[in-house]
């Protein structure tokens, strides 16, 4: 049996590289025609690998989406860590935190949907996936516990990070399903209302969250 390294040579690859182009090659295929049509075989002959080449990598497809959703939480993370430690009130990087997030959701619509849809299921198959998707949500989760602490709100941060989560999340999905819609002369009242929250994002958000880093919503000491 060839080895990974000669197996990959063939397709021009040093050691290493394959599982980068297939999971580049499947991101592609995914906003093509989505994750049922993506096969493992398909993607070999494209990189012009053996047929089993990418089986050493991904034994299976879900292993793949699995590596696509790590890689995306990676992203997000990177992201999400540096609004976190940007300067600012906390207030301000709380809403910068918010644009950061749908910001990555629309430019990255396809890793988004995988990272947060059903097509992966429980995260505890994959580790690598939980421990990125944990690590994402570290940077939300102390900036929270920061207001929780300095407006003396009378929140658990569990719960307070579930409401913020819906919110933006829930924008973000929007924004992305009207950007799936074909463009059409006559806009109906719910889209233009959806496409005015992209118009402004860092009002959409302040506005959404206006009881949270306003001075409404503390308890009495």
């Amino acid at each position: 049996m060839s080895s990974d390294t000669e197996v990959e040579s063939k397709g021009g690859y040093h050691h290493g590289e394959l599982p980068a182009t297939l999971m580049s090659l499947a991101m592609e295929h995914i906003e093509a025609g989505g994750t049922e049509k993506l096969s493992l075989r398909a993607l070999a002959r494209e990189a012009g690998v053996s047929p089993t080449a990418p089986y050493r990598h991904f034994p299976t497809k879900q292993c793949l989406l699995a590596a696509l959703a790590t890689q995306g939480f990676e992203q997000l993370h990177e992201r999400t860590l540096k609004a976190f430690q940007s300067g600012g009130s906390t207030d301000e990087r709380f809403i910068k935190l918010g644009e950061t997030y749908v910001g990555f959701a629309l430019e990255n619509p396809t890793a988004y949907r995988l990272m947060f849809g059903s097509v992966l299921g429980d995260f505890s198959e994959y580790e690598m996936l939980r421990v990125a998707s944990e690590r994402s949500y570290q940077p939300v989760q102390e900036l929270l516990q920061e207001l929780i602490d300095e407006k003396n709100l009378a929140q658990d941060v569990a719960l307070l990070g579930g409401v913020v989560w819906a919110g933006v999340h829930g924008m973000a999905s929007l924004l992305i399903n009207d950007m799936d819609k074909e463009t059409t002369h006559s806009v109906s009242r719910p889209r233009e209302s959806v496409r005015a929250l992209s118009s402004d994002l860092r009002r959409s958000i302040q506005l959404m969250f206006a009881n949270l880093v306003g001075n409404s919503g503390q308890r009495s000491v």
